[in-house]
């Protein structure tokens, strides 16, 4: 299987959530090849979990203060705090019979080119079930799928070298306390890539795309002015409304 890259484009949160529908969905009709797509963002925000309620996940007053986008995404799991330039962020859009049907089994076989990529530049990581990305001294990252027809989404965020302090005030996991030992006890359970990788983290992306072409073969690819088009309009319509990222 080879595996098309794309590489470009700087996106708000909610055209980020959209196209990884209109990709999917496109997949699923066997309009698109295998892609992967890394996200550059133009805003902090925060991608919530499909299940999860935006009161409940964020401290609503600070992140309307601060102009921070929270969306929905359509997988499941946690919500996490994201910002331009030091987290990566990539979505692989794969045909179904090309990704094991256990679930867990397939966390860990999706995160084997990225550990080959990180581990290319000496970062000592591993997969750690279900859907972890860890280093020794704490998690870098965490992945979720959606399973739509014959179509996977699968997409995972890492810690380049993401603000933990900002963190601890924009998700409620740090509303309590965002004192110095909260800092530091987070710290320890978060590992940014670029404390342990002397690199820029476009050498990080361009090593993770070496290890897709090693693990896969890769093409370069972009999106197309239809899939943008539909992007556009399904992030007007459903993921900057309040009825998606608001619902109960």
């Amino acid at each position: 299987m080879t595996m098309r890259v794309i590489d470009e484009g700087v996106y708000s949160e909610p055209m980020h959530h959209a196209l990884d529908q209109v990709l999917l969905d496109r997949l699923d009709r066997g309009e698109i090849e295998p892609t992967v797509r890394f996200w550059y963002r133009k805003n902090r925000a925060v991608p919530l979990g499909r299940f999860q309620a935006h009161d409940d996940e964020v401290a609503a007053d600070y992140v309307a203060d601060q102009g921070i986008d929270v969306v929905r995404r359509i997988t499941g799991g946690g919500a996490m705090y994201v910002e331009p330039g030091n987290v990566i962020t990539y979505s692989l859009y794969l045909p179904e019979d090309a990704v094991p049907e256990n679930v867990e089994e397939s966390y860990a076989v999706l995160d084997e080119w990225v550990l080959e990529g990180l581990r290319d530049l000496g970062l000592e990581a591993h997969h750690e079930p279900l859907n972890d990305i860890s280093h020794p001294e704490g998690k870098i990252g965490g992945s979720a799928q959606l399973r739509s027809g014959s179509a996977v989404l699968h997409h995972t965020t890492m810690s380049y070298a993401l603000d933990i302090e900002s963190m601890l005030k924009v998700l409620r996991i740090g509303k309590e306390k965002v004192s110095d030992k909260a800092v530091k006890s987070a710290e320890k359970r978060v590992a940014r890539i670029a404390d342990h990788v002397d690199e820029p983290r476009e050498t990080v992306i361009e090593s993770l795309k070496t290890a897709i072409d090693t693990h896969f073969g890769a093409t370069p690819g972009s999106l197309d002015a239809e899939t943008i088009e539909a992007a556009r309009e399904l992030a007007e319509t459903k993921f900057q409304t309040d009825a998606w990222n608001r619902r109960l």
